[in-house]
């Protein structure tokens, strides 16, 4: 079974958030993550690859997304999108933010804070600029994690890897995330489930990741693609 499709069986089976009283278990949904969250926070550096998917909302047209992403702290990121509805990279290295559009080969730049946290923060409530998978970037994100509600499911198998499932409930909708079990507590895939549109469209992403990946400075150095423009950033109103 095709891993986006046991996620949809999964999360499907689930959906028992509302109107129900928690499950009692050892473990905690909240427990679970924010041991996911300390364990990817203090890691230096590390790389991982994705599969996002879903269906629009406005259209109603699928869409597949691949991200590739590296991260060597304190100061570099780099993330690739690439598919149907996006072709873009995203750059942060010693405080500059670069955001390539390969689609119509622009590019703008931007002085940011060093650190990827400060940077990420910063690009979000100026300019309304997010990345992609940047829960599963920032160091302190189990500081960040609002939920109101959560559940313990128990483990079960997601392409091979034993995991803990667990769910929340947020104004957005529900979370549902699958984290590998034993002494490497990574997110194996999530998928978020739209409560509150009709049809409940949900996104999925699948993670596999990169532990000890062969990461140099130069993945994170810019260099204009041939032709590119360059253009201004301007704050969100």
């Amino acid at each position: 079974m095709k891993l986006h499709k046991q996620l949809l069986l999964l999360a499907g089976a689930g959906l028992l958030l509302s109107g129900t009283a928690l499950i009692a278990a050892e473990k905690s949904a909240r427990s679970v993550l924010d041991n996911a969250y300390k364990y990817i926070g203090q890691m230096d550096k590390y790389a991982f690859d994705a599969v996002v998917s879903g269906k629009d909302v406005k259209d109603g047209k699928t869409y597949r997304q691949t991200v590739s992403v590296k991260v060597d702290r304190p100061d570099r990121l780099r993330v690739d999108t690439r598919g149907n509805m996006k072709d873009r990279s995203v750059y942060i290295d010693d405080g500059l933010f670069t955001l390539m559009d390969h689609r119509f080969n622009y590019y703008g730049q931007l002085k940011v804070p060093k650190t990827i946290d400060g940077a990420l923060d910063y690009i979000f409530n100026r300019y309304g600029i997010t990345a992609p998978l940047a829960s599963l970037i920032y160091s302190d994100m189990q500081k960040r994690a609002k939920f109101t509600r959560g559940k313990y499911f128990g483990t079960v198998n997601v392409a091979g890897v034993e995991c803990d499932y667990i769910a929340f409930r947020n104004k957005g909708g529900e979370v549902h995330i699958w984290i590998a079990t034993g002494d490497k507590p990574l997110v194996k895939a999530y998928s978020i489930i739209d409560t509150h549109t009709a049809g409940k469209p949900r996104k999925n992403t699948s993670i596999k990741w990169h532990t000890h990946p062969n990461i140099s400075s130069s993945n994170f150095i810019f260099s204009a693609p041939k032709g590119a423009s360059r253009i201004s950033i301007e704050p969100a109103s």
